[in-house]
């Protein structure tokens, strides 16, 4: 696995240059006004559909734009789940907040995970039970109490119905915790709960492209992750919650669960 998580690696390296040096960027919407889409991104999925279904033979894809291709139904099937820009928004904007993100899944749980930030110079790296890295030195969550804890969400602006759900979670956490960041990439948000600057993450709606990769870099690094069935599944759209260990989790959900029953309109169904 640490062969194919170097080699896995070149490829982010490589899209993330797509990223930076792309010209004459083709801007559109799609669903929503808040949901943009580039020709960059495009580019950047096909670069990679291409890359990483010829380095693993028979592996299906699942990217953001494109959608999936391959036996993607078959459990034991490897399957590459790839956001090519996370944050569009932000790269759309020129705020220099955007990733590519790579993640393996086999059985709904990711086995490898690749986030590159190409403004910053920063890969984020891990495979299972091979640990997690930042530019090939090793990375682990902080040990911070609930009270000194930095949370990073944000508050499911492509579906605003849920928005009601999302300020309550939000509000409850300031109240207690040190402070709150929206940096508008969630794959980078949870890298940072692997590195250890921030503490916890709620998010109310997020496809599995958006966190898988991430996922396994914050496990690996100490962390722990779950979705809307209380375990961690990497191929269907879910809540998610983070947390730097078990205690900090245990009071997030618990902040959730009582501000989900307040919001029955959130329409959210949940397995923790």
């Amino acid at each position: 696995m640490d062969g194919l998580r170097q080699k896995v690696i070149a490829i982010a390296e490589a899209a993330g240059d797509i990223m930076l040096t792309e010209q004459d960027v083709h801007v559109d919407t799609k669903g929503t006004k808040e949901n943009y889409v580039t020709s960059t991104d495009l580019k950047i999925e096909r670069f990679l559909r291409k890359e990483l279904t010829s380095l693993l033979p028979g592996s299906a894809f699942m990217g953001e734009e494109d959608g999936t291709s391959g036996d993607s139904a078959d459990p034991d099937r490897p399957m590459w789940v790839v956001d090519p820009i996370d944050g569009t928004a932000n790269y759309v904007r020129g705020i220099p907040m955007s990733v590519v993100s790579i993640a393996l899944v086999k059985g709904c749980k990711p086995i490898l995970g690749v986030v590159r930030h190409p403004r910053l110079d920063e890969t984020f790296s891990a495979a299972e039970g091979e640990g997690a890295f930042l530019n090939g030195k090793p990375l682990h969550v902080s040990e911070r109490t609930r009270e000194h804890c930095m949370v990073c969400t944000a508050w499911s602006c492509y579906n605003k119905t849920r928005a009601g759900l999302c300020f309550d979670v939000s509000q409850t956490l300031y109240g207690i915790c040190e402070d709150i960041r929206r940096i508008g990439t969630a794959a980078y948000e949870l890298c940072l709960l692997a590195k250890g600057s921030c503490d916890l993450y709620f998010e109310a709606f997020l496809a599995p492209w958006d966190f898988s990769a991430a996922a396994c870099i914050l496990r690996e690094a100490g962390g722990c992750i779950i979705t809307s069935s209380g375990d961690l599944d990497c191929t269907r759209p879910s809540i998610v919650l983070a947390a730097n260990g078990t205690g900090n989790l245990e009071f997030l959900k618990n902040v959730v669960r009582e501000a989900l029953a307040r919001h029955p309109e959130a329409k959210i169904n949940i397995g923790f």
